[in-house]
């Protein structure tokens, strides 16, 4: 049985997607609903849902930053983005974090149709582990999907980008070009950003030494993992450790 989240802060749409739903698709099991960002990336945790319809503009969370935490621990769900916002910047961001369909409201019940269907038929593949058929309609927002899902799993590893071509049957002067023209940015300066990411993470939240910090995040050592960080930063690992340390004792104290 398919498992399908819905995340709407309002209650109407919340009961409107219910009803289509019900109606349409017989083999899907509706979760409870989550009402905001929060409790979508909760729900997705506990109940790891294949589907998920998600609002973009919600209290605590929005719709893209959920996603993006969801898409860490639950790489291949399917996401839906339904928003009354016209906007190719949501667009652009949904598309880095493997959303599958961008529906404007007020959507239409053919609409929302058509979309769970793409995302059951995409799930299907992929339980099947047909990797090669999902590539076979030449969809470039597809591949850039399966290949985005594919780094967030693998970047704390080497990545190459002629591997990562091949995998999806693509020339790498070809993918490389497609990947930049696509998503604004470089395939090396995508994957290096979601390393500083993490490392900001892991500097603010651990205690690790950064040499280990570099190591597990795949850099060769802690000298040129400093030196990208404070390409990208502005300051060096140490600096920001520290002046993130001095902000969190000065809202302690406050407090």
């Amino acid at each position: 049985m398919i498992k399908l989240l819905i995340v709407e802060d309002e209650p109407l749409e919340r009961v409107a997607l219910r009803k289509i739903i019900g109606r349409e698709f017989h083999n899907i099991e509706i979760l409870e609903d989550a009402k905001n960002g929060t409790e979508a990336i909760e729900m997705a945790k506990t109940q790891q849902p294949n589907v998920i319809l998600m609002d973009i503009r919600m209290p605590e969370s929005t719709g893209i930053e959920a996603q993006k935490k969801i898409i860490q621990f639950l790489p291949n769900v399917k996401c839906i983005i339904i928003t009354a916002y016209n906007d190719f910047i949501y667009a652009q961001e949904a598309i880095k974090y493997g959303v599958i369909d961008y529906l404007l409201k007020p959507a239409k019940p053919q609409e929302i149709k058509n979309a769970i269907e793409k995302a059951l038929s995409l799930n299907s593949k992929l339980d099947r582990n047909h990797t090669t058929n999902i590539f076979e309609n030449n969809s470039t927002q597809q591949i850039l999907m399966e290949v985005i899902s594919y780094i967030k799993q693998n970047y704390k590893h080497e990545l190459r980008l002629t591997e990562v071509a091949t995998m999806v049957h693509l020339n790498p002067q070809y993918f490389s070009r497609l990947f930049k023209k696509e998503l604004g940015t470089t395939f090396t300066d995508y994957v290096t950003k979601l390393r500083i990411e993490e490392a900001k993470t892991l500097l603010k939240e651990s205690n690790l030494p950064i040499y280990r910090i570099a190591v597990d995040l795949g850099f060769s050592d802690a000298a040129y993992f400093s030196k990208v960080f404070l390409k990208y930063e502005k300051e060096s690992p140490l600096e920001f450790k520290k002046r993130h340390e001095h902000f969190e004792k000065k809202r302690l104290l406050s407090n």
